[in-house]
């Protein structure tokens, strides 16, 4: 798996979304528990996104996703489940390395030859994000819990136990700027770090939701 700047990046982002989290609510302590409670959400925007996603072990590539925003469970804390699905090839330094160790099980003299494999990253995730209710520019930042699935494919490998589907759960950082304009449109910018094994990855994100 790839270490350095970008794993490093999605730990930095990672910490200050939770750091930033902590400070809102302890600015937000003597707000009454009656100000949070899920009888006050209910569906506020519905959105499509796309996304460039670099993960450790794979080629840099486009992804699309889906949102939607659940308003306020309290003050300034909104709720917001995501959907992600992604589509690389797997890094050339990481199918070698698989093949180097699968050889190291074989009795003999075998060569192990993968060639090239793809994988597929289908994600959903859920938001706590802290935002302004009112302005038309607003920033946010948040904190996501994410269940990956990940699929690996191949020529070489269908069929066998690394063409199974993985999943496994992750926790990101997320840190955006929404404008809304007329009366049924936003659109919003963001960067988010995700830790998830076997799929770090950081993403730049573009989208724009519908308003009821």
């Amino acid at each position: 798996m790839r270490g350095g700047a970008p794993v490093r990046w999605i730990e930095a982002a990672g910490v200050a979304a939770l750091l930033l989290c902590a400070g809102a609510g302890r600015a937000e302590a003597q707000s009454s528990l009656a100000d949070y409670d899920y009888a006050n959400l209910g569906l506020q925007a519905i959105g499509a996104e796309v996304f460039w996603v670099d993960a450790s072990q794979n080629d840099g590539t486009l992804g699309i996703g889906a949102r939607a925003d659940f308003g306020f469970l309290g003050p300034f804390i909104r709720i917001v489940p995501r959907f992600a699905w992604w589509e690389a090839d797997v890094n050339d330094s990481d199918v070698r390395e698989l093949e180097e160790s699968l050889a190291e099980t074989c009795t003999g003299d075998c060569t192990i030859a993968l060639g090239s494999i793809e994988r597929t990253a289908v994600v959903l995730g859920l938001d706590a994000q802290w935002t302004l209710a009112d302005p038309a520019l607003r920033p946010y930042l948040g904190v996501g819990l994410d269940v990956y699935l990940l699929d690996d494919s191949g020529a070489a490998i269908e069929d066998t136990f690394l063409d199974d589907t993985v999943v496994t759960a992750g926790a990101s950082g997320v840190l955006g700027l929404e404008l809304n304009f007329q009366r049924h449109w936003r659109v919003y910018t963001e960067v988010r770090g995700t830790l998830v094994t076997d799929a770090n990855n950081w993403n730049l994100t573009g989208g724009f939701a519908w308003r009821p």
